[in-house]
C-alpha cells in the first residue's frame, strides 16, 4: 500500500482549519468582552469556513480514484453545505435588519440542509449480514441510544424545566433536542458499523462527527434557554463544516493510499462498554451531588445492565459457533467436506493405539490418474467439481466406521478400521468401480481412475511411517498405468527411493545445463528439402550417459518440473535456430501444464527477443487433448497467435480429433500421428486427414515416415511435409547446422 499523503498538504483544508480557529477565538473573546464588530461580521466569518469545505467536497467528486457511490455521496454533501451557505447568508441579512421574515426562513433552510446531509448516512448498510450479528448490532445501538438519551436529557433538555413549569412548547423543544441528539448519535454509530468498501474508514468517522455536531448543536442553539450570550450556531456550524471538510480530505488522501473502508471484524463491540461507562459516571455524579433525576438514571442503569447481559449471551453464542467453525475448518477439507491431513493423522494414531489381534486396520493412499489433464484441459473449476464427485463416491462406498480424507490436490486417503487383507481389497475394488461409472460433472460426463496403495497397520506402528508405506505402494500401482491397488512390500522401498532420486537429479540437470537439444529435420515432399526441424530434449546424464525423453519426461510431469524443463528447451531451441542459414522453422513441443501457466506467451516472447529468432520461424506443437482445454489454455494459444508464432496439432488422430476442433482451434498445421502412416495397409485415415486439412486450409505433416514407399504414398495423398527415419534421425545441433550449411552451399 502506498504511503498516505499528508492530511494538511492542501490549501483549502489549511484555510478551513485556520478560519475555524479564528471563529472560535472570536466567539470566546466576545463572550468575555462583548461584541468586537457588528453582528453580521460573525456570520460572514462562518461563511468563510464553509466555502473551503465546499471546495474539498468538490475535490472528492473530481478524484478519479473515488468510486461512483462516493462521488454521489459527496455531491449530496455539497448540496447540503451549500444550503448552509444560504442559512448564514440569511442570518447576515437578518442581523443587518433587512427583513423580519429572514430569520424564520433561515431556520427552515437550516432544517432542510440537515435533512439533505443526514439522509445518505441513514442508508449506509451495516457490515453485519447474518441475523445473529444484526441482533447484536441493534442491541449495541439500543444501549448507546439509551445512554445518549440520558446524557442529552440530563445536560441539555432537563434545563427547560428547571423552574418546574411544564408547557407544550417546552415539551416540544425538549423532544426536539432529544431527537436531534439521538439522531446524531445514531448516525455516528451507523458510520462506525457501516460495511461499505468504497468509503475511506477515517472519512466515515468524520462524517459521523459532523452529523453529531450539527444535529445536536443546532437543536440546542435553537431551543436551549441557557446557551451562551452569543449564538451557539456561530460555533456549531464552523465545527460541523470542519468535520465534513476533514472527511472529504481524508477520503481523497486514503483513496490515493489505497486504504479500504472495511475493517477486520472484531469479536466484540466497544459500544456497550461506552454506554455503561457513561451511565455509571452519572450514577456516581448523582450519589455525590444529588441530582434531581436520580430515579431516571437508576432506571437506565438497570435497563443497560439487562441489555448487556443479553448482548453477552449473544456474544457467547457467536463465539461458540465461531469456535465450532474454526475447529471444523482446522480438521476438514473445505472443498469436499472430508477429513483433512491433520484429522486423518490423528485417527491413524488412535487406531495404532487401540489396535490388536482382533482389531486390524489398514491405511490406503489414493491418487487420481491423469487428474492434471482434467485441470489443464477443462479448467480448475471442473477439476474441483470432479474432486467433490470423487469424495462423494468414496464416502458412499465405505462403512460408517471408516475415515475418508483428502490430503491435498488429487490425493485422498482411507482408514479402514477393523478390516485388513481381502476385506480391504474387496472395498477398494468396489470404490474403483464406482469411480469408473460415468457421472455428469460440471456439465460434462467424466470418470475417474485411481491408484491405491495399501499399508496394513499394527500396534506400535508409527502413523507417519504407515502413510509413507502406503504412498510407496500407491506409486507402485500408479507406475503400472492402469489404476488398481498395490499392497506395501519392503522391496518397494528401493524403487520409491529411485523415483525421488531421479526427480532430484532432473532438477539438478535443469539448473546445471546437463540437458541437450537434438533436432529431427522436417522435409518437403516430394523433394526432401529440409524446411525445419523438431526440437527433442536429451539428458546428458553424468553417470548413465545420454538419455532419451522416455527416461525422464514422466518424472518431470509428475513433479511439475515439466514447466522449467519446457522453458529451457524453448530458449535453447530458439537460440540455436537463430543461427541457421536461410529461413527454416523450429518446432517445440509444449505440455498442457505449460499452457495453463499465466503469462506463457510472455515467456515465448522473451525467448524470441533474446535469441533474435523471428516469431514466424517458431512452431509450437500441442496435442489434441491440450487444444480442447479452454480457459487459460485458449487465452494463451490466442496470445501465441498474436505474437505471430505458428501452432501445430501434434500426434493428430490419437486424441479428440473432431471437425469442431479444427474449426475452433487456431492452428496452422496438422501432424499425422505415426500410427496412421500406412505401411502396406489401408490409407483411409491418412487420406481423410489430408482432405480435412485441405478443407480447413491447414498444412499437413506426416510423422514416422521410415521408407521410400511411405514417402511416395504420403506425397500422393497430398501431404506437404514429412519427418522420420527415412529422411534423418534426430541429430545434434552441430550436425544439423552442417546439413543446412551444405544444402545452402549446394543451392547457391
Amino acid at each position: 500500500m502506498p504511503d498516505r499523503p499528508p492530511l494538511f498538504a492542501d490549501r483549502a483544508f489549511q484555510a478551513v482549519t485556520a478560519l475555524l480557529i479564528v471563529n472560535v477565538a472570536a466567539f470566546l473573546v466576545q463572550e468575555g468582552t462583548g461584541p468586537l464588530w457588528p453582528a453580521p461580521v460573525n456570520w460572514l466569518l462562518v461563511i468563510a469556513v464553509i466555502v473551503p469545505a465546499l471546495v474539498l467536497c468538490r475535490r472528492v467528486q473530481t478524484d478519479p480514484g473515488s468510486a461512483p457511490v462516493v462521488r454521489r455521496y459527496w455531491r449530496t454533501v455539497e448540496v447540503g453545505i451549500s444550503l448552509f451557505v444560504g442559512v448564514t447568508g440569511l442570518r447576515v441579512l437578518a442581523e443587518a435588519g433587512v427583513a423580519g421574515w429572514l430569520l424564520p426562513a433561515s431556520v427552515v433552510l437550516h432544517i432542510l440542509g440537515g435533512v439533505v446531509l443526514t439522509w445518505p448516512l441513514i442508508g449506509l448498510p451495516f457490515s453485519a449480514r447474518d441475523r445473529t450479528r444484526m441482533v447484536g448490532v441493534w442491541l449495541d445501538l439500543g444501549m448507546l441510544s439509551a445512554a445518549a438519551g440520558l446524557l442529552v436529557w440530563h445536560f441539555a433538555a432537563s434545563a427547560l424545566f428547571a423552574d418546574g413549569r411544564v408547557t407544550v412548547p417546552r415539551v416540544l423543544a425538549a423532544a426536539t433536542i432529544m431527537g436531534a441528539g439521538l439522531n446524531g448519535v445514531y448516525l455516528a454509530a451507523k458510520v462506525v458499523l457501516a460495511g461499505v468498501d468504497s468509503f475511506a474508514r477515517r472519512g466515515l468517522y468524520w462524517i459521523g462527527a459532523s452529523a453529531l455536531i450539527g444535529g445536536l448543536g443546532s437543536a440546542i442553539s435553537f431551543l436551549h434557554p441557557h446557551q451562551p450570550d452569543g449564538n451557539l450556531l456561530l460555533l456549531v456550524l464552523p465545527f460541523a463544516a470542519f468535520a465534513a471538510a476533514t472527511g472529504a480530505r481524508t477520503q481523497v488522501v486514503d483513496t490515493a493510499a489505497g486504504a479500504r473502508s472495511r475493517r477486520a471484524p472484531r469479536g466484540y463491540s466497544l459500544m456497550p462498554y461506552l454506554a455503561v461507562a457513561a451511565v455509571d459516571a452519572l450514577v456516581l455524579l448523582h450519589n455525590v451531588r444529588g441530582t434531581g433525576d436520580g430515579l431516571l438514571i437508576d432506571g437506565v442503569a438497570v435497563t443497560l445492565t439487562a441489555l448487556v447481559v443479553v448482548r453477552q449471551l449473544i456474544a457467547f453464542r457467536q463465539n461458540d459457533a465461531l469456535l465450532a467453525r474454526i475447529g471444523y475448518e482446522a480438521s476438514h477439507d473445505m472443498l469436499t467436506g472430508l477429513a483433512n491431513r491433520a484429522l486423518f493423522g490423528e485417527r491413524v494414531t488412535a487406531a495404532v493405539t487401540r489396535s490388536g489381534p482382533d482389531e486390524p486396520f489398514s491405511v490406503v493412499l489414493i491418487d487420481l490418474d491423469d487428474f492434471k489433464t482434467v485441470n489443464d484441459t477443462l479448467g480448475h473449476a471442473t477439476g474441483d467439481a470432479l474432486l467433490v464427485h470423487v469424495a462423494e463416491r468414496m464416502r458412499a462406498n465405505v462403512r460408517p466406521v471408516d475415515t475418508v480424507a483428502r490430503l491435498g490436490g488429487d490425493e485422498f486417503a482411507i482408514l479402514f478400521e477393523g478390516a485388513a487383507g481381502k476385506d480391504v481389497e474387496r472395498m477398494l475394488v468396489r470404490i474403483a468401480a464406482a469411480l469408473l461409472e460415468p457421472a455428469l460433472v460440471d456439465g460434462r460426463p467424466l470418470t475417474a481412475r485411481a491408484s491405491f496403495g495399501v499399508a496394513d497397520g499394527h500396534r506400535g506402528d508409527d502413523a507417519g511411517d504407515l502413510l509413507r508405506r502406503a504412498d510407496i505402494a500407491m506409486y507402485e500401482a500408479k507406475g503400472r498405468g492402469e489404476g488398481g491397488y498395490e499392497r506395501y512390500r519392503p522391496e518397494m522401498e528401493t524403487r520409491g527411493a529411485e523415483r525421488s532420486r531421479q526427480a532430484a537429479a532432473l532438477r539438478t540437470a535443469i539448473t546445471e545445463d546437463q540437458l541437450a537439444v537434438y533436432f529431427q529435420p522436417v522435409v518437403t515432399l516430394p523433394d526432401g528439402r529440409i524446411t525445419g526441424a523438431e526440437a527433442l530434449v536429451r539428458w546428458q546424464h553424468p553417470v548413465e550417459g545420454l538419455l532419451g525423453p522416455g527416461a525422464f519426461i514422466d518424472t518431470a510431469e509428475e513433479t511439475g518440473l515439466i514447466v522449467p524443463l519446457g522453458v529451457w528447451v524453448l530458449r535453447a531451441a530458439t537460440r540455436e535456430a537463430a543461427t541457421w542459414p536461410g529461413e527454416p522453422t523450429v518446432s517445440v513441443n509444449v505440455s498442457a501444464r505449460q499452457l495453463r501457466e499465466d503469462g506463457f506467451p510472455a515467456v515465448v516472447a522473451a525467448a524470441l527477443r533474446d535469441s533474435g529468432l523471428p516469431a514466424h520461424r517458431l512452431t509450437v506443437e500441442i496435442t489434441e487433448s491440450v487444444a480442447v482445454g479452454g480457459g487459460a489454455t485458449t487465452e494463451n494459444l490466442q496470445g501465441l497467435r498474436d505474437l505471430g508464432v505458428r501452432l501445430s496439432l501434434d500426434d493428430f488422430g490419437t486424441g479428440a480429433s473432431t471437425l469442431s476442433l479444427l474449426a475452433s482451434c487456431p492452428v496452422d498445421q496438422i501432424k499425422l500421428d505415426r500410427s496412421f502412416v500406412p505401411d502396406g495397409g489401408s490409407d483411409a485415415i491418412a487420406d481423410a486427414v489430408a482432405q480435412m486439412a485441405r478443407a480447413f486450409g491447414l498444412q499437413t505433416v506426416a510423422e514416422g515416415v521410415e521408407t521410400a514407399e511411405q514417402a511416395a504414398l504420403m506425397t500422393r495423398l497430398g501431404y506437404e511435409r514429412a519427418q522420420g527415419f527415412h529422411f534423418a534421425r534426430p541429430m545434434s545441433a552441430a550436425d544439423l547446422r552442417g546439413r543446412l550449411g551444405a544444402a545452402t552451399a549446394l543451392s547457391s
